[in-house]
């Protein structure tokens, strides 16, 4: 399509922005903390919009809005629960207790948090939970990558293996800079640029339908030529069991289990923040998906088969072409930025906790002599190759949709041993390690044989609850615990006694 330098210029400043950004938070890291927790200082609103940011990416806006234009209200299983009831429970159960117990522990990262947790002084659990976090974190990072280069080849023409370069170029050097703190503060951008998107991008599509009624009704019609994309979430017996296991599945396990969204709640200012923080992000959830629902499904309406699409018959770019298609060339940019916002909030992120759980869950661990400032130059290193092993996996990758799913399921396994070893003292190791490899073995099969389109049941169901009952029973028939880590549990159940000796950054 046409070159247009208003888009451009909009993105141009956008990116610069993430340098500067990048730059000033350089010159606050002064030791590992600060590196990957900012200091532990994340107030509300930073703190719900750097949730927000992180758990969307580029699987909101083309993932998801794919899946909408493809599937209709199928997709409402998943907006739900991930805007709603997972965001709940994440605050409710979830963060709290990550808070406390990982400033009781010292703990840094969540596989810091797993190895304390379960007594791994031989390294085995770290070294496994590392390792499964680090290949899933490339994996969907790959994924945000690709996404980088379907937009700005739809959007500039531009060579889609120098536009994945470009974008990882951006991402890499402001994560290399700044570190989690800078991360956190271009999330904040990232957010804003995403809710002003959502709300427009919403409101652009039900006024272009001639309202919502319009728009139902017209949905209505298309079903009816095209009976895949339904107009109910109960539209057959299939639709609601592959609803229902998404619904568990990807709307809760994946985001309780998430151990990027734990780094969030370990870099909060203290637990008070977490009841402002859960509101804040329950509404930018809503705001986003809403948008995001609406414009798929309208364009769905106009162009009803994907070959009729304007600009491209991908439609995990559907959102893009709406903008095109409804837009001023002014908000066309604001738009695409919010998109690119969405898509590097959750790389950077996963970037930065791959790395962290490197160099101090492994690296720290056979050099525990290094120093604080020789510790923050390995993690620069390592973002460097990590983030060029991305490159290389996403200039050969699919779907953004399944390629990001694929990597959050996976990184929502590793959680679900501390979910039960936060509640239950007399979770084990043993079951920790059974958790985590039976879980992802589930998954790598339910992805081989292609078992969520032959049965209907979404991977991170079974991946997850597998996870969740293998240890479990293992930890039911293996030893308890040693008696200072139960102690410390039991104590966490205890919210009065546990804040007061934790809760130093008030």
């Amino acid at each position: 399509m046409d070159f247009n330098y208003m888009v451009t210029g909009f993105l141009f400043v956008y990116f610069i922005s993430l340098l500067i950004t990048g730059i000033f938070a350089y010159r606050s890291m002064t030791n590992l903390e600060e590196f990957v927790l900012a200091g532990r200082r994340l107030k509300s609103m930073p703190l719900a919009l750097t949730v927000s940011s992180t758990g969307m990416s580029g699987w909101l806006a083309l993932g998801f809005a794919g899946y909408t234009y493809e599937a209709g209200f199928q997709s409402l299983w998943i907006l739900v629960p991930s805007a709603t009831i997972g965001i709940i429970i994440c605050y409710a159960l979830i963060a709290k207790k990550v808070r406390r117990y990982s400033e009781r522990i010292g703990a840094l990262t969540a596989t810091e948090l797993l190895r304390k947790r379960f007594y791994d002084t031989g390294n085995t659990l770290n070294l496994a939970v590392s390792l499964t976090i680090c290949i899933a974190s490339v994996a969907y990072i790959s994924g945000q990558l690709l996404a980088t280069g379907k937009i700005l080849n739809l959007v500039f023409g531009w060579n889609f293996q120098l536009a994945i370069v470009a974008a990882a170029v951006i991402m890499i050097t402001y994560s290399v800079m700044g570190g989690f703190y800078a991360v956190c503060w271009t999330d904040f951008i990232q957010g804003i640029l995403m809710i002003v998107g959502s709300l427009v991008t919403g409101g652009l599509a039900i006024v272009y339908a001639g309202g919502l009624g319009q728009l139902s009704e017209k949905a209505a019609v298309v079903s009816h030529s095209y009976p895949d994309f339904v107009i109910t979430p109960f539209a057959s017996f299939s639709v609601v069991v592959m609803g229902v296991s998404m619904f568990i599945g990807d709307g809760i396990f994946n985001w309780i289990g998430q151990p990027t969204l734990m780094s969030r709640y370990m870099a909060a200012q203290n637990t008070r923040v977490f009841g402002k923080a859960a509101i804040l992000t329950i509404t930018i959830q809503l705001v986003l998906f809403i948008g995001v629902f609406l414009a798929a499904v309208y364009m769905r309406t106009q162009f009803p088969d994907p070959a009729l699409l304007p600009y491209s018959g991908d439609t995990e770019t559907v959102l893009i072409q709406f903008f095109f298609t409804t837009s001023h060339p002014v908000f066309v940019g604001i738009f695409i930025g919010a998109i690119m916002a969405s898509i590097m909030s959750t790389a950077d992120s996963l970037l930065i906790m791959a790395t962290s759980v490197v160099v101090n869950d492994i690296y720290s661990y056979y050099r525990p002599r290094a120093t604080q400032q020789h510790l923050v130059l390995v993690s620069r290193i390592l973002i460097l190759w990590l983030g060029l092993i991305a490159i290389l996996i996403s200039l050969n990758s699919g779907s953004v949709l399944w390629s990001s799913w694929f990597g959050w399921t996976a990184l929502g396994i590793v959680g679900m041993p501390l979910i039960i070893g936060l509640y239950w003292d007399k979770a084990s190791k043993e079951g920790a390690i059974a958790g985590i490899t039976s879980g992802f073995a589930v998954l790598v099969i339910w992805n081989l044989w292609s078992l969520t389109e032959r049965w209907n049941v979404f991977q991170a169901l079974p991946a997850c609850g597998i996870a969740l009952l293998a240890t479990w029973l293992v930890s039911l028939i293996t030893s308890n615990p040693p008696p200072h880590v139960m102690k410390d549990v039991q104590e966490l159940k205890e919210h009065k006694k546990f804040s007061k000796e934790v809760e130093v950054h008030s």
